[in-house]
């Protein structure tokens, strides 16, 4: 994993011996899919999926394996993970692809996961913690806490170790910029030193320093991307639906920062979408920092400049003029709202303030 070892989970949760270890843990990392797909977070887009597909494909083809093509998928969450499970389904976060700049960096992030869906790393823990140590005659797993912790870290170190060096290969060998994979780790760590413990952010800093030797520095950036880029906005296209997302994502969170940074990237590319209108006033509107509210009601109209139907900036407008006193304002936008939301959940309260309007 390029930050946190996720992959590792599903086996850490669970010690009991099976007859056939394979199957078991491809069953707890399907159960754990499924869990994802019930919770309403897998992020289903189809030029968005056809996409990162069409780039995994393109790694793929430099493994010579006879295990079958990584599935990708995207969670909606605004903290920056990516994860591989040994049944080949390899998971971004929203907020992870947010912070992606270029198709080189993205061949990176799926590069390293892809080696630690090839070398099965996740068995490999687990046979590890199966074993008996030679100093205790103990399974690692029924060691004391801290000699556990010790053992796995080392087995995480080298399993990372191992990605970030097999997953460079593939990422020259498919023709990728190999001088974008700094850049990348270099954002990571200054997002990562904002939300992650200091000892994720050593492991990367390590890292860092460990990728600077293994890169060539013959070519400099802007050379090497040359040969790999084409419409600049091309990327940023691909991967809007993730920028959206994520910024909806920050703000059920209320990182207002990162919620207000996604969507603005989504309107730099598409300022006519009336949705992205509508969650940037939402954004405005709960953070609420000094004339917020003179703001979020600009973006609200501009949503229904561009969509004169859409029914959550309606009932948006229509609660900040209610609160505000100015009922015969809110009126029409509550009206609207309940024509336009037969089945919206919050109608009653809508036909409690519009009483009050009328009242």
């Amino acid at each position: 994993m390029i930050l946190l070892l996720t992959w590792a989970t599903p086996v850490i949760a669970a010690h009991a011996a099976a007859p056939d270890q394979t199957t078991r843990l491809w069953r707890l990392a399907a159960q754990e899919q499924a869990a994802l797909e019930q919770r309403g977070v897998v992020l289903h887009d189809a030029s968005l999926s056809s996409y990162l597909q069409t780039v995994a494909e393109r790694l793929w083809k430099q493994v010579h394996t006879d295990l079958k093509t990584p599935t990708v998928n995207v969670v909606m969450d605004p903290r920056m993970q990516a994860y591989a499970y040994p049944n080949g389904y390899c998971f971004l976060s929203t907020g992870i692809l947010n912070r992606v700049e270029n198709e080189d960096q993205l061949a990176m992030i799926l590069a390293h996961e892809m080696v630690h869906y090839l070398r099965q790393h996740t068995a490999a823990l687990y046979d590890h913690f199966q074993m008996t140590s030679p100093i205790t005659g103990l399974p690692y797993a029924d060691q004391s806490r801290a000699a556990g912790e010790l053992a796995m870290k080392q087995k995480i170190d080298a399993a990372e170790c191992q990605a970030d060096d097999e997953g460079l290969a593939i990422l020259k060998a498919a023709g990728y910029c190999e001088t974008e994979v700094l850049p990348l780790m270099s954002n990571l760590l200054n997002s990562l030193q904002d939300q992650g413990s200091a000892e994720t952010v050593g492991r990367l800093e390590s890292r860092i320093k460990t990728m600077k030797t293994r890169i060539g520095q013959t070519r400099n950036r802007v050379s090497c991307r040359s040969e790999t880029d084409g419409d600049p906005d091309l990327f940023l296209n691909h991967i809007a639906p993730a920028m959206m997302a994520n910024a909806q994502a920050a703000l059920t969170c209320g990182d207002w920062n990162q919620a207000d940074q996604s969507i603005s990237k989504f309107l730099a590319l598409k300022p006519d979408d009336a949705h992205a209108h509508y969650i940037k006033g939402e954004i405005l509107r709960r953070r609420n920092d000094g004339d917020g509210k003179n703001q979020c009601i600009g973006s609200y109209l501009k949503a229904l400049k561009i969509d004169p139907a859409f029914p959550s900036a309606h009932r948006a407008l229509g609660e900040l003029h209610f609160k505000a006193g100015r009922f015969q304002r809110a009126k029409p936008y509550f009206e609207a709202f309940l024509s336009l939301a037969p089945q919206d959940g919050t109608r009653e309260f809508i036909k409690g303030y519009l009483r009050q309007c009328r009242d």
